[in-house]
C-alpha cells in the first residue's frame, strides 16, 4: 500500500497485506518483559515469535544502556521474593560479567556489560526455542471483530502480517493494545533520561576515593546500604554502584557546578548532577544515568529533542568529570544509548486496577502469576536536597493475572510491567517486576493458545501449574 496526498489529506487505499507467517504466540517487544514472555511461552510448548524494533534484544537493558538490575529479588529479611526467569536472567548477566552467583551476597544492583548482555539474552531466547525477528517495528494489530489475530510489522519489504492465536504486548508503551482498540491511558508528563557510558575510567582510583573519604559516599540513597557494603560488593564482584542523586551530594560536582564547568541543564535535560553510575572494573567503564526530560513519552518530536540534547549532555558531563572527579582524568564518551530511557508513557486501562496498596508486604491474590518485592522510602541521606532510599519490604506481594488482561479485546495480554492496568504505571516498571509480568503473560498465552480458550477465560490453575513447572514459586 502507498499513502497518497489528496485534497490536503493523506490517504491509504485498502489493500491486502502479505502474510509472513503464523504462530501460536507472538510477543511484540524484546525488552526484558518480552524476553521473559517469549521464553515462558516457548518452554510451555507454544510456537513463539519475538518481534523487536531494535537490531538486538534487551530493550531498556541494552538499547537504553541501563546496565543494572535493581536487586529487589530478596525481602528485607533476606528471603527470596522472586523466582523464575527473572532470577535466571540475573544469573546469566552476572555470569557473563564473571562474578556469577556472587551477586546474591549483596544488596547493590546487578551490574553487567551491555554488549555481553545482547548475546546472553538472545541465547536465552534461542535456547528456549522461540524465534526472533529483529529490526522490525510492530505498527498495527490484525483484528477480527473484537479479537486480535496478529500484528502488522514493517520490514524492508514493507508491511507484513504475522498471525497468532495470542499476542503479548511487551512494547512497554502499550502499542499493540492501543492499535487494537483496547482502552489505554497516556501519562503526559513522565520523566525520561538518556544513558551513556564513559570509557577510560580508572575505576580502582574512583573507588579508592570513597575508601579514603567514606563521608563522600551518599548513603543511604537509592539503595538501603552503607559505603562499607558498596565497597564489599566491589571487592567481591568488581562492580560499583554510585547511587542515583548521589552527584548532588558529591563535593567535587558541587564545585564543578559552582565553577560553571557542569551546566545545570543541557537543552531539555535538567538535574545533570544526579549521576547514578554503574562501574565495571574489568572494562574501565562507568555507565551514567543523569539528567531528566519531562514530557509525553509517545511524542516523537520531544523524544528526538531529548535524545539530541542527551548526547550533548554526555560530553558536557564527561568534561566536568575529567576535571573534577578522581579516576576520570582520561575518561571519554564511549557510547550513548540507542533509545531514550522512557520510564512511563501509556498503560492499559483495564477492569482491574493494580494499586500501590497491593505492593504491601504479604498481599496475596488467587490469580497470582508471580511474586515480587516492593519498596517504600522511609529514610534518606541527610544532605540538602537528598533523594530518598528504596527500602525493601519484609515480604513479597503477588502480581495478579487480572491486571494484564485488557477490556473489550480478546486474544491480547500485556507483557511489560509499566503498561499493565495500574493506578500508577511506575509501580511495576523495574526490571525484576517487568520480568515477573512477562513470564506470567507468556505462560498464560501458551496455555490459552494450546487450549483454544481466550486469555480472559483461561483456567488460571493451568497457568499457575505451568509457572510452577518453570520454577516460579507462587
Amino acid at each position: 500500500m502507498t499513502a497518497r496526498l489528496a485534497h490536503g489529506r493523506v490517504v491509504e487505499p485498502e489493500g491486502e497485506i502479505p502474510l509472513r507467517s503464523q504462530y501460536d504466540v507472538v510477543v511484540a517487544g524484546g525488552g526484558l518483559g518480552g524476553i521473559a514472555a517469549a521464553v515462558a511461552s516457548a518452554r510451555a510448548g507454544a510456537r513463539t515469535l519475538l518481534v523487536e524494533r531494535n537490531a538486538f534484544v534487551g530493550g531498556t537493558a541494552t538499547a537504553g544502556m541501563c546496565c543494572s538490575i535493581f536487586n529487589c529479588y530478596f525481602t528485607r529479611l533476606g528471603q527470596p521474593g522472586t523466582t523464575g526467569i527473572a532470577v535466571e536472567v540475573a544469573d546469566r548477566l552476572a555470569e557473563a560479567e564473571g562474578y556469577g552467583a556472587r551477586w546474591r551476597r549483596h544488596k547493590g544492583h546487578i551490574i553487567y556489560d551491555v554488549e555481553k548482555a545482547k548475546v546472553a539474552l538472545q541465547d536465552l531466547v534461542d535456547q528456549a526455542g522461540a524465534e526472533t525477528l529483529l529490526a522490525t517495528p510492530v505498527i498495527d494489530a490484525v483484528m477480527e471483530g473484537s479479537a486480535i489475530r496478529g500484528i502488522v510489522a514493517h520490514t524492508k519489504k514493507g508491511r507484513e502480517a504475522i498471525l497468532a492465536r495470542v499476542v503479548v504486548d511487551a512494547s512497554g508503551d502499550a502499542d499493540v493494545a492501543a492499535a487494537s482498540g483496547a482502552p489505554t491511558r497516556t501519562i503526559e508528563a513522565g520523566k525520561h533520561s538518556l544513558c551513556f557510558r564513559l570509557g577510560g575510567v580508572d575505576v580502582d582510583a574512583f573507588v579508592a576515593f570513597f575508601r579514603e573519604h567514606p563521608d563522600q559516599y551518599p548513603a543511604p540513597m537509592d539503595v538501603e546500604w552503607t559505603v562499607e557494603e558498596a565497597l564489599a560488593q566491589y571487592d567481591d564482584c568488581g562492580t560499583f554502584l554510585f547511587p542515583h542523586g548521589g552527584g548532588i551530594q558529591l563535593d567535587a560536582l558541587k564545585q564543578a557546578k559552582a565553577d560553571g564547568a557542569l551546566p545545570a541543564s543541557v537543552g531539555l535535560h535538567n538535574t545533570t548532577d544526579a549521576c547514578q553510575m554503574h562501574c565495571l572494573r574489568r572494562t574501565g567503564i562507568a555507565h551514567v544515568i543523569t539528567g531528566f526530560v519531562q514530557f509525553d513519552g509517545l511524542e516523537a518530536g520531544a523524544i528526538t529533542r531529548g535524545v539530541i540534547d542527551g548526547r550533548r549532555m554526555a560530553f558536557a558531563v564527561a568534561d566536568a568529570f575529567r576535571r573534577y572527579v578522581r579516576g576520570f582524568a582520561d575518561a571519554f564518551v564511549a557510547g550513548t544509548a540507542e533509545n531514550l530511557g522512557v520510564r512511563v508513557s501509556r498503560c492499559l486501562d483495564g477492569e482491574f486496577v493494580f494499586t500501590a496498596e497491593m505492593m504491601e508486604a504479604g498481599v496475596r491474590f488467587p490469580d497470582a502469576i508471580g511474586r515480587a518485592v516492593g519498596s517504600d522510602h522511609p529514610i534518606r541521606h541527610r544532605g540538602a536536597g537528598a533523594w530518598s532510599c528504596q527500602a525493601l519490604r519484609a515480604d513479597s506481594f503477588d502480581v495478579p493475572y487480572r491486571c494484564i488482561v485488557p477490556r473489550n479485546v480478546d486474544g491480547l495480554l500485556m507483557g511489560a510491567g509499566r503498561s499493565v492496568s495500574a493506578a500508577n504505571p511506575r509501580l511495576l516498571r523495574v526490571m525484576v517486576h517487568t520480568m515477573v509480568v512477562g513470564q506470567g503473560a507468556g505462560a498464560a498465552a501458551a496455555v490459552s493458545a494450546r487450549s483454544g480458550t481466550p486469555p480472559r477465560l483461561v483456567d488460571i490453575g493451568l497457568v499457575q501449574a505451568e509457572l510452577r513447572r518453570q520454577g516460579v514459586q507462587l
